[in-house]
Parts: C-alpha cells; sequence; structure tokens
C-alpha cells in the first residue's frame, strides 16, 4: 500500500553580497553532512542571496537527487519568488516500506537540526543573518494532518508523532470536554477509559445538548465509502470533511459503558430528521462489531435501525450478514447488514432518486423517505450516558 507524505523545507534568507564568511562556512560543513533522501523534495525559497552560498546548497541538495528523474526539482533561488514560496502547494512523495517511512523520519529530524544550526551560527555571525522560517512549522504541518486524518486515512508517519502522546492526560469523552467548559465544537483529542491510546475526533457541542462524538458523516460524497475490512475498522476521512471513525474506535466509546446514539439525516430538500437511542453498543471484533445494543428509540426520522440489532458489520471482504449473497458487494458499503437492509447510511452518495431497479441503494433510511429515496446526508454521533 502506498503511503502518501507531504513534506517541505522552506529556507527564506536577507543575505546581502557582504555576507560574513563564517556563515558560509557553517552552512557547507552542515549540507556536506546532510544526506538527503532521494525521495524528498526539498523546496528552497531565497532573497538577495550571497552567490557561493547560493551555489553551495544548490550543488549540495542537487548531488543527492539528480540521479531521480521523479524528485529532482530543486530550483534555482533566483526563480522563486519568497513571497509566494509558503503559499505554494507541497508536492507528495509514495513509498511502500516500514524501512522507507522511519527513514524518512529520521531525516526530517536531521534536516530540522542541521537547520537550526546554521540559522543559530548565521545569527551569532551577522546582523542581517538568514531567518529560517517555517522549521518548526514542519511539525505543526504533520501534526495538523494526523489531527485530521481519520484511521487508515493517516499517513504512516502519524503513528510515529503519536507514540510521544500515548500516556497524556486527556478527557475520556467529547461530554467531559464540554463538562470542563469546551463548549466549542471542532476538533479534540480524547482517550476512552478502554483505549490505549488518544484519539482525535470532532465533537458536536451544539445538537441536542452537546458532548456528542461525531463518528459518521456525509454531505457531498466526497469520501469512497466501498471499503473493505481494514478500513471500516480503523476508520477513515477527515475530521473536517466526511468521516469513518472506525469501528474499533467506536467499540472503545459504547463497549465498556452506557452510551447514547443520534442519527440525523437530511433530505434533498435540506430537511433534517433525527433518531435517538438512549441505549446503543457494539461487540469487539471478535465479535464481528455487532450492533449489540439498541434500545429506546425516539425521534422523526423513524426506526431504520431496529432490524439490525445484533447483526454482525459486513464488508465486501468480510461477508456476516445473513444474505445468500454479500449484502456489501450488492450495496457497495460496510454496514450492520442483515438480509440485506431497512438502512445503509454507507450506501452510495446518489442525492437523486434512485434509478428504476436501484430502490434500496444510495443512502438509505426506509422510515424517512421510503426505500427509493437517496438522502443528501448524514451523521451518527454518540455519548456516554449520564449515570
Amino acid at each position: 500500500m502506498n503511503i502518501l507524505i507531504f513534506f517541505v523545507v522552506l529556507i527564506t534568507s536577507s543575505f546581502g553580497a557582504e555576507q560574513n564568511g563564517s556563515c558560509n562556512k557553517v552552512v557547507e560543513d552542515e549540507l556536506l553532512d546532510l544526506k538527503i533522501t532521494k525521495q524528498l523534495d526539498i523546496r528552497i525559497s531565497g532573497k538577495k542571496w550571497d552567490q557561493n552560498l547560493n551555489n553551495i546548497i544548490q550543488s549540495n541538495i542537487r548531488d543527492v537527487i539528480s540521479d531521480n528523474p521523479k524528485t529532482n526539482k530543486v530550483r534555482p533561488l533566483s526563480d522563486i519568488d519568497v513571497r509566494n514560496a509558503a503559499s505554494e502547494e507541497p508536492n507528495v512523495v509514495e513509498w511502500n516500506s516500514e524501512i522507507e517511512r522511519k527513514s524518512i523520519i529520521n531525516q526530517l529530524d536531521s534536516i530540522t537540526s542541521k537547520l537550526k544550526n546554521i540559522q543559530n551560527v548565521c545569527q551569532k555571525s551577522n546582523s542581517e543573518a538568514p531567518l529560517i522560517n517555517n522549521i518548526g512549522n514542519v511539525d505543526v504541518y504533520n501534526n495538523e494532518i494526523c489531527k485530521r486524518a481519520v484511521g487508515m486515512s493517516k499517513p504512516q508517519f502519524c503513528e510515529l508523532l503519536e507514540e510521544d502522546i500515548i500516556n497524556k492526560n486527556v478527557p475520556r469523552s467529547c461530554k467531559e470536554i464540554q463538562e470542563k467548559g469546551q463548549n466549542k465544537s471542532g476538533i479534540y483529542e480524547i482517550q476512552p477509559k478502554s483505549s490505549l491510546r488518544p484519539i482525535w475526533v470532532l465533537c458536536d457541542m451544539d445538537t441536542k445538548g452537546g458532548g456528542w462524538v461525531v463518528v459518521q458523516k456525509r454531505f457531498d460524497g466526497s469520501e469512497d465509502f466501498d471499503r473493505n475490512w481494514r478500513d471500516y475498522k480503523f476508520g477513515f476521512g477527515n475530521l473536517n470533511r466526511e468521516l469513518w471513525i472506525g469501528l474499533e474506535n467506536m467499540y472503545h466509546f459504547t463497549g465498556f459503558e452506557v452510551s447514547e446514539l443520534l442519527v440525523e439525516i437530511t433530505d434533498r430538500d435540506k430537511i433534517k430528521a433525527y433518531a435517538h437511542y438512549k441505549g446503543f453498543g457494539i461487540g469487539s471484533e471478535t465479535e464481528g462489531y455487532a450492533l449489540s445494543v439498541l434500545k429506546g428509540f425516539s425521534g422523526d426520522a423513524g426506526d431504520s435501525l431496529k432490524g439490525h440489532y445484533n447483526c454482525k458489520f459486513t464488508t465486501k471482504d468480510l461477508d456476516q450478514d445473513k444474505h445468500g449473497n454479500n449484502c456489501a458487494v450488492l450495496f457497495n458499503s460496510g454496514w450492520w447488514f442483515n438480509a440485506c437492509h431497512v438502512s445503509n447510511l454507507n450506501g452510495k452518495y446518489i442525492n437523486m432518486q434512485p434509478p428504476t431497479g436501484y430502490s434500496y441503494q444510495g443512502l438509505h433510511w426506509l422510515e424517512f423517505r421510503g426505500h427509493a429515496y437517496g438522502h443528501a446526508g448524514s451523521r451518527m454521533l454518540v455519548r456516554p450516558v449520564q449515570p
């Protein structure tokens, strides 16, 4: 499986021709010692560089990547406007192996360290020394990717970045965050009591009392929900866009304490309806993530989950439904299929009247608009029930 990494190193400068030579020397020493991977696109921007320093940086970086035409993207400093460089889109680098991934992370640390050393020496030697910006922003940028991306949509380097926070003391739920005075909906870090590590989630602090974790969200069809078991287990999507939080996370949210579920459905006319369950929970993976707790329904959307009670979760590569065929294949999504369904919020994003012969396709909730209707959006939200 290809892993995507976004990586940019930007060096900006206000060097003049009278630049102190000691700074040139430290730049040369550090860059000669720095072994930049051939899979990184190093982007350098500058303004009024000393020509010797210009040549040193370009030649050293070009030496280590010029034999790879795919990533030979070093550009002359004179070709880049420093004012616009930071706003340019980063390139995407792909690799396949664990060894390569760890190598990238190690080189990221090395690059950051050496560039900071260059900065320190140059600042001491010249009042007009280079201002090396965005070094700290590399970590910030990567952390933002890790925070918003869900499950299998995360680049693998996120696991390394998260290792340092495994034991961090964080709230157990969005409800706990709300009780501590945070009333703004947004992205927060929580750690359910049964989970070994924290997770970034989208908290809804506004709907029906707030304190909800958004575990499923669809509104524009930008995310493909025709996924395999692993994707549905660990989750996918983006907290700022469409998402599936992951069955394993959902199990930790609901499998160890009494929880409630709120389903929000939006039809094609932007009319919303709700289904609320006072009790909701799913089993572990060994139990097929079965919909094991479902009780106390209320709401104007009708109860279209009751037909899925005690059903295991099915995906296109793991058939656990009660149909002769695989319902996930028939309806292009993973769900707690029975044989097959009266609801499927993960179905194809159609946002229209399904064509003849395609009833039960689309984002579907039988009790709200019938079986021949593809809804425009849905959300599933969970929170612990107050004792």
